[in-house]
C-alpha cells in the first residue's frame, strides 16, 4: 500500500511532510487546484516521478462555471464544451485526449477521468466499455491504466446498482490495470463521517471484488473512515488530505462556487479515531484529561496541544498532525497480512477509542457534534458482523 498525498490548496505542507518528516509515499495532483501549469510549480517539480494526476471531469460542463477552479485551463476538459450538453461522443473524445495528455507528461499511472452520474448507471457502464476498447487498441507499454469510478450517493447505497457496475468492471474483456475509486458519502449535519452501514457494506464490496479479480485499487479523497475499508481488504493507494474537501468527495465542489466557513480547526486524535474541535480541547485541558487524547511521538501534536498555541485551521502544524497520525494508523493496519487478524486489530483500535470516550465522560467531559462518538459503535457493529 502507498499512502498518497492529495495535492490541493497549500500542497507545500504535504510535500514538506513527505520530504522532511517521511509522511506518505506518493502524490495525487488535483487539476482543480493546480491547473495545466502544475509542472511549473517549484513545490511539485521535485515529486513528479512519484505522482499521478486527477483531471476531475466529475462535474462535466458545469465545472467551467466555478470561478476559483482551474479545470477550464485543460483544453480537453468538458468544462470547455460550447454545446448545450456534453454528448457521449464528445465526452469519449475528451477522455481519449486526457489519456494522451498524461502519457505525454510522463505519468506512469494513468487515471482515466469519469463523470459523476446522478441518474443512469447504464451511462456509466457504457463509458467504461467504450474506453476499455480504446485502451485495448492504444495501450502504451510501461503505463498502468486506472478507470475512475465516482459513486454518487444514490448509487453507493443501492446494492443492485453497485453490482451492475462491478459486473461490467470485472468482465473478462476489461483491460484496465485498476480502478480509481471515490464515493459521495453525505454524512449527517455537523458530522465528518457517514454512519450509513449500507455505504460501508457496498463500498467495501467494491474494493473486495476488484482485488479478488486482481485489479489494483486507488481509494481517492478518502477520509479516515478508510480505516474500515483497509481493515477488510488490501488497497494499493489510499489518499490522505489536509483540508476537508480533499478528504471527502462532494460533487458540489465541481459544479458550483463554494466558500469555506470560519473554523479554528480540528485536532485528529489517534486514541479517539476522530477529529476534536479546537474549542473542545480547552474543556479537555481544563479538566486535566488532555493525555487521554494526545497523539504519542507526534511532534505536531506536541506543538499544537501546547497551552500557548494560537489555533488556526490554516496553520501547517494542525494539518500535519493529521497527516502523521493517519499515515501511522493506515500503515499499522496494512502491515497485517492476514485479513482476519487485520480486522480484529481494527476492532481493537475501535474498542480502545470507545473506552477513551467513556473515560472522558467519566470525568464529566461530554463532546458534541463532530467531536463526539457518533461513528465508532457503527464501525464496531459493521466489522464484527462482516
Amino acid at each position: 500500500m502507498k499512502v498518497t498525498h492529495v495535492l490541493g490548496h497549500n500542497s507545500n505542507w504535504n510535500v514538506d511532510s513527505y520530504l522532511n518528516h517521511d509522511i506518505g509515499d506518493y502524490f495525487l495532483i488535483t487539476a482543480f487546484t493546480h491547473g495545466i501549469d502544475y509542472d511549473k510549480k517549484k513545490t511539485i517539480k521535485g515529486i513528479l516521478s512519484e505522482s499521478m494526476i486527477d483531471l476531475q471531469f466529475y462535474g462535466k460542463k458545469s465545472s467551467g462555471d466555478i470561478s476559483k477552479g482551474k479545470l477550464s485551463e485543460f483544453p480537453f476538459h468538458p468544462a470547455n464544451c460550447t454545446d448545450s450538453e456534453v454528448t457521449n461522443v464528445y465526452f469519449d473524445t475528451c477522455l481519449k485526449r486526457s489519456i494522451k495528455f498524461q502519457i505525454e507528461k510522463g505519468f506512469k499511472n494513468i487515471i482515466i477521468p469519469h463523470f459523476y452520474e446522478n441518474e443512469e448507471v447504464s451511462d456509466i457502464v457504457s463509458t467504461i466499455k467504450s474506453i476499455n476498447q480504446y485502451i485495448i487498441k492504444s495501450r502504451v507499454e510501461g503505463h498502468k491504466y486506472f478507470m475512475t469510478l465516482a459513486f454518487a450517493h444514490h448509487v453507493i447505497i443501492d446494492r443492485s446498482k453497485v453490482e451492475e457496475i462491478l459486473f461490467c468492471c470485472t468482465d473478462m474483456d476489461i483491460h484496465f490495470d485498476g480502478f480509481f475509486i471515490t464515493c459521495e458519502n453525505k454524512p449527517e449535519a455537523k458530522k465528518k463521517l457517514t454512519t450509513d452501514i449500507k455505504i460501508l457494506r457496498n463500498l467495501s464490496k467494491v474494493f473486495k471484488t476488484l482485488k479478488q479479480q486482481e485489479f489494483e485499487t486507488i481509494y481517492a479523497y478518502a477520509n479516515w473512515d478508510a480505516i474500515i475499508m483497509l481493515a477488510q481488504t488490501d488497497i494499493d493507494y489510499v489518499t490522505i488530505g489536509t483540508y476537508e474537501n480533499l478528504r471527502k468527495f462532494d460533487i458540489a465542489r465541481f459544479t458550483e462556487d463554494q466558500s469555506g466557513g470560519g473554523s479554528k480547526g480540528f485536532y485528529f486524535s489517534e486514541k479517539l479515531l476522530n477529529m476534536v474541535k479546537a474549542n473542545d480541547l480547552t474543556i479537555i485541558r481544563d479538566m486535566g484529561q488532555l493525555n487521554l487524547i494526545r497523539n504519542e511521538k507526534n511532534i505536531f501534536s506536541d506543538l499544537i496541544l501546547d497551552p500557548g498555541y494560537a489555533w488556526n485551521i490554516h496553520k501547517p502544524d494542525v494539518n500535519k498532525n493529521y497527516l502523521l497520525a493517519i499515515y501511522r494508523l493506515l500503515n499499522e493496519i496494512a502491515a497485517i497480512s492476514n485479513l482476519n487478524e487485520r480486522k480484529n486489530y481494527a476492532l481493537t483500535l475501535i474498542n480502545s477509542a470507545i473506552q477513551t470516550y467513556n473515560s472522558l465522560e467519566a470525568s464529566h467531559i461530554y463532546l458534541n457534534d463532530e467531536s463526539c462518538n457518533y461513528h465508532l459503535n457503527v464501525w464496531k457493529s459493521y466489522l464484527a458482523s462482516s
